[in-house]
């Protein structure tokens, strides 16, 4: 039975590896995971400066990243996979914590399976941040806690000691979790023994982590100086930047992310918890993992600015362990029911708590796939030049489209094709809306990637000019402006045809797109007004306003015995009453477009 508990337990770690990698194509960098593509993109000496002079952070989960990307690159893809390893020793810590603390394997493919339909630790556990090792000491220095105060050796409180200066050698704020221990510690009434190895504890804890601590004094005065001068001062401590006042909103916000938003179905199983399993020290233990200690980062933060979310990540395992002892609690008939229930629904909320980033990575691979050889692309927006967006457009924007980056608009309506990308200055900036408007008067809208919503707005819009800067003339007075041929196959070839007049022709003519085989045979035709792609109707000849550019998308479908060889696309125009057609300057009566190869079918 063990056994089997056990296999089941790696199969649901290897079940939500799976899911987190799956996790990583919805998952999009933000400029803080940016930035630590910045700080190691040089050697470790460098990467030690720039955490200690301009930074606030410590060095373990830096400098363990630093090691992993320079051996397997920096792609995000691989940054993620770092912290994905990372939550997966995690979970087979979680696993470990809920079947020794609670006696029994199902307790900890409980806590496993909760964690791995949970929204927070789906999206640090993602994080190219310190957050994945955060989580992972957190689980380890809470073992090795336990594991002390029921030993009681100088071994094992050594032991934990360490893990305390590993915790502080990743994340400051991670003094509370610390605090939430000693508390603890100090509730459970210890014997002289256990007081003496705790004090011992400390010390080698505090000795670890001093060389540190000139570093970490430095930190503080920069970030102190820095939040006065910029206004942003909040508390006698901390970062006013970074965090977040206490109040009720703040709590309600951190609940609705750690219970995936069902805050109440959460609340009821927590009371279940207590009801059967309040006289257990390791459930409390558990309790002031989850529950204190983020109690104790929003008491602190009204008087030292430590709070926001991200810094309380720690807390997901330690709730995650209390909300699948409740439900292993229950009676064995209802207790894998109950567990299933409260899955799926976890599940199902999961996509409404992760967090809404704009997708700059999708963006610029969708537009590089779509991008023709001699596309230009025009970046209309106050941050197109910072470091986050250039590493973006580094990795996923076509070599040839970072080539070919025109700077103003002038340079724009010198190409044919141009991709006009902009912010959310799209909303508000009239500057930004009267120079897209301009370019669109001769390089018409064909196509739109990106989205402008309240969530996120980021624009990059394809305007094309016809293909020919001096037009062909039917009869005396209907400029074509060229074709372009986008697609051929067996089946059907898709062509736009481009046409813009000074004054309308007085007479209707209807256009036909022929295809002709070797002898000039008529083998495939369609023949219709100009209809114009953006209204999707059609338009008289008669009827064309001057100056404005016409697109008629036209699918010429093929014949089905359409034997293969070499055909000729041409256009005719002509009048629709008698079948007379209009001539070009030479005297022919059709334009030949295209030559082109039918393969066989």
């Amino acid at each position: 039975m063990a056994k089997a508990a056990r296999w089941a337990g790696l199969a649901l770690i290897y079940a939500i590896f799976a899911f987190l990698i799956v996790g990583i194509r919805i998952t999009h960098l933000h400029p803080d995971e940016y930035l630590v593509y910045f700080f190691t993109r040089r050697d470790l000496s460098f990467l030690m400066y720039v955490l200690a002079d301009t930074d606030v952070h410590p060095p373990l989960w830096f400098s363990s990243f630093w090691v992993w990307w320079h051996l397997v690159g920096e792609s995000e893809f691989a940054g993620r996979v770092y912290s994905i390893l990372l939550s997966m020793i995690t979970l087979s810590i979680v696993y470990q914590l809920g079947r020794k603390w609670f006696g029994s394997t199902r307790f900890g493919l409980f806590a496993i399976i909760l964690l791995g339909v949970n929204a927070y630790f789906f999206s640090y556990a993602l994080e190219i941040r310190p957050y994945a090792l955060i989580m992972l000491l957190s689980a380890w220095s809470m073992w090795a806690f336990q594991r002390w105060l029921t030993r009681r050796t100088w071994r094992t409180a050594i032991f934990y000691a360490v893990s305390v200066a590993a915790m502080l050698y990743v994340h400051y704020f991670l003094f509370i979790l610390i605090l939430a221990q000693a508390i603890y510690f100090a509730l459970s009434r210890p014997s002289r023994r256990l007081l003496a190895q705790g004090f011992g504890a400390a010390g080698v804890a505090f000795v670890l982590w001093l060389p540190w601590l000139p570093a970490v004094i430095s930190q503080i005065n920069r970030l102190r100086q820095t939040d006065v001068s910029g206004g942003n001062d909040r508390g006698l401590l901390g970062s006013g930047v970074t965090t977040v006042p206490t109040s009720l909103d703040s709590i309600v916000g951190l609940l609705n992310n750690v219970t995936n938003g069902q805050i109440g179905l959460y609340a009821v199983i927590l009371v279940i918890g207590i009801i059967f399993l309040w006289r257990l020290a390791n459930y409390r233990l558990a309790l002031a993992w989850g529950l204190g200690a983020p109690a104790l980062s929003f008491a602190i933060n009204t008087v030292f600015a430590i709070y926001t979310p991200r810094y309380v990540v720690y807390l997901i395992i330690g709730l995650a362990l209390a909300l699948g002892a409740a439900l292993a609690a229950i009676q064995t008939r209802f207790r894998w029911l109950a567990l299933v229930v409260v899955a799926s629904i976890s599940l199902w909320a999961l996509p409404t708590q992760l967090p809404i980033r704009i997708p700059y990575r999708d963006l610029y691979q969708r537009v590089s796939a779509a991008a023709e050889p001699g596309d230009a692309i025009f970046f209309d927006e106050d941050d197109a030049e910072t470091r986050f967006l250039r590493w973006q457009m580094d990795h996923y924007l076509s070599r040839d489209l970072r080539q070919n980056q025109v700077e103003n608009i002038d340079e724009a309506s010198q190409q044919r094709r141009v991709w006009f990308a902009t912010n959310e200055a799209w909303r508000y900036n009239t500057d930004v809306q009267n120079r897209f408007a301009e370019l669109q008067r001769t390089h018409p809208l064909q196509m739109v990637i990106g989205n402008c919503t309240s969530a996120w707005c980021y624009l990059i819009q394809l305007l094309e000019a016809p293909p020919l800067s001096t037009p062909i003339i039917f009869g005396e007075n209907l400029p074509f402006w060229g074709a372009d041929v986008d697609n051929v196959t067996r089946e059907a070839i898709g062509v736009r045809l481009w046409w813009k007049v000074d004054q309308p022709p007085e007479f209707d003519y209807s256009i036909g797109l022929h295809l002709l085989d070797s002898s000039g045979t008529l083998v495939a035709q369609v023949d219709r007004p100009i209809r114009d792609q953006y209204l999707n109707q059609d338009i008289q000849t008669s009827q064309l306003e001057p100056g404005r550019i016409y697109i008629d998308s036209r699918t010429l479908e093929l014949p089905l015995d359409l034997p293969a060889g070499s055909y000729q696309l041409a256009l005719v125009v002509y009048q629709s009453w008698d079948s007379v057609r209009l001539l070009l300057p030479d005297g022919s009566d059709k334009l030949v477009l295209d030559e082109m190869m039918i393969s066989p079918s």
